[in-house]
């Protein structure tokens, strides 16, 4: 975790606030230790006050997990008893994941990702694809499936089911990033251009964030699918779930409480 510290002015200081400050680190080495002036926003900020005034402001700093105002050593046992009851709480989830990872690799499952990571696919479409899109799904829109409805339409010319043209944006989740076992969670599409018959699609996913919870990920991924002539057809963002015992992510991963 990363803890920021931040003193008062010190005008009246009632026990020797440095001192704790300082067996706190020692007792607690595996934290990050930060003040005002690096970051605003710790997962536990300990306003250090030298009395019980505590004239120390908080202002303009966000504490993810708690916040202390630290006016004696009374105080600072409290604060001393949380990062104890966390610290053993992280290493009892920490041996969890260990576990499953460990499970993983054993039976050559475990896929790694990283933030930035990027994956593609490429589909030419024709009219058998709408036609088959249709009869498995019921959508039998005729600007898809008739070419002379759909010529006197906006379009001129009958056009790629939509939801079938962002459903390779899937594909490429599904199989290569993050890949077999990730579960879709939800999608938010913009639908730009018409993608009509005979255009060849590339669609880009890049993982864009993560966070954390005890036994899996939460990614968000932001796809986009361009056709030949490099214009967007469709853009969307993408939350999947990914189980910890098929997938390891590391750096810029926030742990959810």
């Amino acid at each position: 975790m990363v803890i920021g510290i931040k003193y008062c002015g010190g005008c009246n200081p009632g026990y020797v606030r440095e001192e704790l400050v300082k067996k706190l680190k020692e007792r607690f080495p595996h934290h990050i230790y930060v003040t005002a002036s690096e970051r605003t926003e710790c997962d536990i900020w300990l306003l250090v006050c030298g009395c019980s005034s505590a004239c120390v402001s908080g202002e303009g700093l966000s504490a993810l997990r708690k916040r202390f105002v630290l006016t004696s050593m009374k105080e600072f046992s409290k604060a001393e008893d949380y990062l104890k009851t966390e610290s053993g709480q992280q290493m009892k989830q920490g041996k969890e994941k260990e576990k499953a990872e460990t499970a993983g690799v054993e039976a050559g499952t475990v896929r790694y990702l990283r933030i930035g990571e990027r994956a593609s696919a490429v589909k030419t479409f024709y009219k058998e694809d709408a036609d088959k899109f249709a009869l498995l799904t019921g959508d039998n829109n005729r600007l898809h499936t008739d070419r002379e409805f759909s010529e006197r339409q906006w379009f001129g010319r009958p056009v790629v089911h939509g939801v079938l043209t962002a459903s390779l944006l899937s594909t490429v989740m599904g199989t290569k990033m993050p890949g077999n076992g990730t579960i879709l969670m939800s999608e938010n599409l913009e639908f730009v251009n018409p993608v009509y018959f005979g255009d060849t699609v590339e669609a880009v996913v890049t993982f864009v964030s993560c966070r954390e919870t005890k036994l899996f990920y939460v990614g968000e991924f932001y796809g986009e699918c361009r056709n030949q002539r490099g214009e967007t057809v469709v853009t969307g963002t993408v939350r999947q779930m990914m189980m910890k015992s098929l997938f390891c992510l590391t750096g810029g991963i926030k742990q959810e409480e």
